[in-house]
């Protein structure tokens, strides 16, 4: 979240300053988006989420089970909301 954040502040500054500074930021945002280890850090976070939600479900799910076999978070969530 703070890298958006610096993102952000980065192009207000880099608008106010004038384009060939916004286009130096923007080739070098680009260049970052493109990195391994971006790429690394954005499944992590997805990972995360993932097991979070998955986590929050079986909370939310009790003692009642999502059909044999689901491993799809979606196909969860709508088991735990067809419950009466």
């Amino acid at each position: 979240m703070n890298l958006f954040l610096a993102a952000a502040i980065g192009y207000v500054i880099g608008a106010k300053t004038g384009g060939k500074d916004l286009d130096r930021f923007t080739s070098s945002l680009k260049a970052l988006v493109e990195t391994d280890e971006f790429s690394d850090v954005v499944a992590a976070a997805r990972s995360q989420v993932g097991g979070t939600l998955r986590a929050l479900a079986a909370i939310v799910d009790g003692p009642g089970e999502p059909p044999e076999g689901t491993a799809d978070l979606l196909a969860t969530v709508r088991h735990i909301v067809s419950q009466d």
